[in-house]
């Protein structure tokens, strides 16, 4: 490996692979100016685009320094009040009361290692290189240490920093940010997501404005209101053309990202954990450490981005273990029992999902003490003896027994105020004194910044998994945080608590997944309240929303594919009518748009798993026969409107291309539709299957494929979609010939 990171003797830094660059200097005042971020620069000595010196009306000169106001001046990582009033990564009461401060440069390292984060998740290593620069401010007595690691194969540079107090009395941080990255002015776009319950990753599109745009979180968690994901782009960026940076955060708390256009007109993206009601206490001789933050750059468009986006996941965020596995196909309890379950009912389920193929079953909620409704018993993670005679491990094996793998459904980090563990521990939750608790579904939090609440949940997890006889856990967060407080930190500590929380779930998550490397973790949140990169560290899929009716989950996988592969994203087969709208969709869309999340199954009743028995027994046998191909596929945002969707997922060998074509409402006399596919071998030709059609891949990616028309009056020799609303057509091609 050649070297990545390279420092000249006048302190000039770069970062770069053969495809981009990241460039800051030392200027002579030791501020650390940033310089750029893009495409790849060859020769980093003579650079026509540099920090100017000018003079500006009506500003101020750092230190009185001629022409040198910061306002004006790209930093890497910036504070507020030194001649820059724009939006600081670092803002702290020093310990003589006061906010200003200023971080000079010191001195550097290089290593071949990343070291991992203390207490956070962070992407794996290997080759990288990573730099440490050290900035000091000897008058309020703290250095600053800056990570950046950057890769020989990906496309993407990590950004964290550890704050450290050298003083003798506290400091106190209410403002500390993983990165902060200025562009020149220009005219940017930015995308970012946004949503609700069962309506999370509703891509947002905008021109950025004069001032500050941000987005943020307060609930304890990344939240379904905005995920920690934000690109900036030229203005005119489509799918496969123009200038992105994609910025993402790896934390599953309270976060922040801003960018501000500043009055000069250059843009500041800031992103950590969010100043909001936040303030940490830095004893003397400690030091802070904060979220790893990833930057990407892609030239080639939004899809550029994605594809950057998705290989680092896979390769560097995802547990290994399951990196290359395909995801078992899977029948879920819920829909079939809801909380009336037995061992009986759940051995007779099993006998149904190996009917059709399935190669898991997943028992849900209503396995455990006393759990009869959802008013009682988070928290005591025993099995239910009226249910389970013989323990919850008992019937895994029988389910085992019976060739297929055992999933269980949890929720750790919450409780019921109806619970044996309630009345034993009323201080184990989060909670302010002299304040009564709001509800949410029945339940509260736990505070796991509580070292003895971390103990107890790893040691009720540890007696389930133990036995070896679950497969799989579905890892379940229904409810965020209000009242935020906790009894064991002391006043001037309090705003301390929700970090301290992320940092309880991380060491939890850590410990189990550590000690259980071979048990698939699904992270779920309410759906997608907190499906990010922190837990995607741990776990190796996502249940990216509880909208599981089709065209509901449309808009949902497209936005959500901007950041996250589809070998992260969990889906299943619902009922109908669809529990979260209502609506009657056909099994064939179900399972089509389904198709497009690694991790695909069933949540259906006896009855109607009976009813469709003939066309699911089909379904599953696609759904195992293309796992692998789910899981390390090239995904492609075809279209995506109002009214139509298309998407493509290309094998990992460009063997076989899957397409799939969503009409939502029908319409007459509709235009007919071509899908321009991509990265094909031009020169290979396609067989579409189940048609004695073969195409060059050249004509498919440039003429275009015709897509099956939609229209109420069907006649012979035309190529149609379903009558009505809510069709859809999901067609597969195979590499013949060019190989």
């Amino acid at each position: 490996m050649t070297g990545l990171i390279r420092v000249s003797k006048d302190l000039r830094f770069s970062l770069a692979n053969a495809r981009i660059s990241y460039l800051f200097q030392v200027s002579p005042e030791g501020i650390l100016e940033h310089l750029y971020f893009g495409q790849n620069i060859g020769s980093e000595s003579q650079l026509p685009a540099m920090p100017r010196r000018s003079f500006r009306g009506a500003t101020n000169e750092f230190e009185g320094i001629a022409h040198y106001n910061l306002s004006d001046i790209g930093q890497e990582y910036p504070l507020f009040g030194r001649s820059d009033a724009r939006h600081p990564a670092l803002h702290l009461i020093n310990a003589d009361g006061n906010t200003t401060n200023t971080l000079l440069y010191q001195s550097y390292t290089i290593s071949k290692q990343k070291p991992p984060l203390k207490g956070l998740p962070s992407a794996r290593g290997g080759d990288s290189e990573t730099l440490l620069v050290t900035l000091v401010d000897k008058v309020s007595q703290l250095h600053v240490v800056l990570s950046y690691t950057v890769y020989q194969h990906h496309d993407v540079v990590c950004r964290s920093v550890e704050i450290f107090n050298d003083g003798e009395k506290p400091v106190v941080l209410d403002h500390a940010l993983s990165s902060s990255l200025d562009l020149p002015a220009g005219d940017y776009d930015l995308l970012h997501l946004r949503g609700s319950w069962a309506r999370e990753f509703d891509a947002q599109r905008m021109k950025l404005p004069a001032g500050t745009f941000s987005i943020s979180s307060a609930s304890g968690a990344s939240s379904n209101h905005h995920n920690p994901f934000i690109a900036v782009m030229q203005a005119g960026t489509g799918e496969q053309h123009g200038r992105v940076i994609g910025a993402a955060l790896m934390y599953s708390g309270n976060f922040a990202i801003t960018v501000e256009q500043g009055e000069f007109g250059p843009v500041r993206m800031s992103l950590g954990i969010n100043p909001f009601n936040f303030s940490w206490q830095l004893p003397p001789g400690e030091s802070f450490v904060c979220p790893e933050a990833l930057l990407t750059f892609s030239p080639l468009g939004l899809e550029g981005m994605s594809h950057n986006w998705h290989r680092f996941v896979r390769e560097y965020i995802s547990p290994t273990q399951f990196n290359n596995e395909s995801r078992p196909s899977y029948l879920n309890s819920w829909e079939a029992a809801y909380f009336d379950l037995n061992e009986e009912l759940v051995l007779q389920l099993a006998e149904q999902a190996r009917s059709i193929g399935l190669q898991m079953l997943v028992v849900d909620d209503g396995w455990f003490a006393g759990r009869h409704n959802d008013r009682s018993s988070l928290g005591d993670w025993f099995s239910d003896k009226q249910k389970f005679p013989n323990g919850i491990q008992a019937t895994a094996a029988k389910v085992k027994q019976k060739g297929l793998k055992f999933g269980l459904w949890m929720e750790p980090e919450m409780v019921s105020p109806d619970s044996d563990l309630y009345r034993a521990h009323p201080d184990w939750i989060i909670q302010v004194p002299g304040r009564t608790l709001s509800t949410g579904r029945n339940q509260l939090v736990l505070d796991l910044s509580r070292n003895e609440v971390v103990e107890y949940l790893f040691k009720r997890i540890d007696d389930i998994l133990c036995g070896g006889d679950i497969d799989y856990i579905k890892w379940d967060m229904n409810r965020t945080m209000t009242e935020i407080g906790s009894t064991h930190l002391p006043s001037h500590q309090q705003l301390e608590t929700a970090h301290r929380y992320i940092l309880g779930v991380y060491q939890l998550l850590s410990r189990i997944t550590s000690k259980y490397p071979d048990v698939l973790f699904e992270n779920c949140a309410s759906g997608g309240s907190r499906f990010d990169l922190g837990m995607l560290r741990y776990m190796s899929q996502g249940w990216v929303s509880d909208m599981s009716e089709p065209v509901g989950r449309l808009a949902i996988i497209n936005g959500a594919s901007y950041l996250f592969p589809l070998s992260v994203m969990a889906s299943y087969i619902g009922p109908v009518p669809s529990h979260q709208n209502g609506r009657l969709v056909s099994l064939k869309m179900r399972s089509e748009v389904g198709f497009f999340c690694a991790a695909r199954g069933l949540s259906l009743n006896s009855g109607d798993i009976d009813k469709d028995q003939q066309a699911l027994v089909e379904i599953i046998k696609f759904y195992n026969a293309t796992a692998d191909d789910v899981v390390s596929g090239v995904y492609r945002r075809l279209q995506f409107g109002e009214n139509e969707v298309c998407w493509q997922l290309s094998s990992a060998d460009g063997k076989r291309i899957y397409v799939g074509y969503f009409h939502i409402l029908s319409e007459p006399n509709l235009p007919f539709r071509r899908a321009y596919l991509r990265g094909l071998d031009a020169q290979a030709r396609y067989q579409l299957v189940d048609s004695d059609q073969a195409y060059s891949g050249d004509a498919l990616m440039y003429m275009g494929i015709d897509l099956p028309y939609v229209h109420a009056i069907q006649q012979q020799g035309t190529d149609y979609m379903d009558q009505g609303d809510f069709s859809s057509h999901l067609m597969t091609l195979i590499r013949v010939d060019g190989e």
